[in-house]
């Protein structure tokens, strides 16, 4: 197999798929290779993907202090990047895709829907994304690390956003997952792993100015949550990571 094959499988692997996830996507499989850090980030949604269909795949953890040497050897210089039969494949969104056809968690017949889903799911992290990235990298907001000036508009920008923004994106996924649904209906799709992991950073307690119970005010969405999380497969993935 290569990055050329084709993995859509007829519809009926959905239907297969989200019915106990019980399948054999991961028999027509090619080798894989996901490349990424030792954190969640955008690889942990082609994780969940992999991991639900049980499509067996290398999580090549890149520590931090060997990222100058693996940097040149990207197509872009990030990561992830996915190998593919040894057939390098990059973006974090494109893997997702592919892995979501190999997984039968893409269903062509509804890609409209699902994609819909991703971008109201990147268009609510890129929205988030300034108010972390002010306490990581304060130069590129003219701020000096460490300062008084840094840790109150850190602060600033991180309640504000939670206060206004949060609930507003959490407004849209209510809509979407109420009555015990998936972002795309009864059916797990990946727009439900590119989520999730979002909503488990906020969950995390381990952002400053965060709380871990910012999401408690949304039932739908944290039933959500719970459910996805309960899947078999997801409940195993990470069950493995904490042991």
């Amino acid at each position: 197999a290569s990055l050329s094959r084709d993995p859509r499988e007829p519809s009926e692997r959905s239907d297969r798929i989200n019915d106990g996830f019980d399948m054999s996507a991961a028999a027509a499989a090619p080798a894989l290779r996901l490349q990424y850090f030792n954190i969640e980030g955008p690889a942990e949604k082609i994780r969940l993907t992999l991991s639900i269909a049980k499509i067996p795949f290398r999580d090549d953890r890149v520590a931090f202090e060997d990222w100058p040497s693996v940097k040149p050897t990207t197509p872009y210089g990030q990561l992830p990047v996915m190998y593919v039969d040894d057939e390098a494949m990059a973006q974090s969104d494109a893997i997702l895709r592919y892995c979501g056809r190999l997984a039968g968690l893409y269903d062509e017949q509804r890609a409209r829907e699902i994609d819909e889903a991703v971008s109201l799911v990147e268009d609510m992290r890129e929205s988030w994304y300034p108010n972390l990235a002010v306490g990581m990298v304060p130069e590129k907001y003219n701020l000096e690390k460490g300062s008084d000036a840094h840790a109150a508009t850190t602060k600033a920008m991180r309640e504000r956003w939670i206060r206004e923004e949060l609930p507003r994106y959490c407004g849209f996924i209510s809509k979407r997952v109420a009555g015990g649904k998936f972002l795309c209906g009864d059916r797990v799709t990946i727009a439900d792993c590119a989520l999730v992991p979002l909503l488990r950073r906020f969950r995390s307690g381990g952002i400053d100015h965060v709380p871990k119970e910012c999401l408690d005010a949304f039932a739908d969405v944290v039933a959500y949550f719970e459910k996805f999380h309960a899947i078999p497969e997801v409940a195993a993935w990470y069950a493995a990571k904490s042991a």
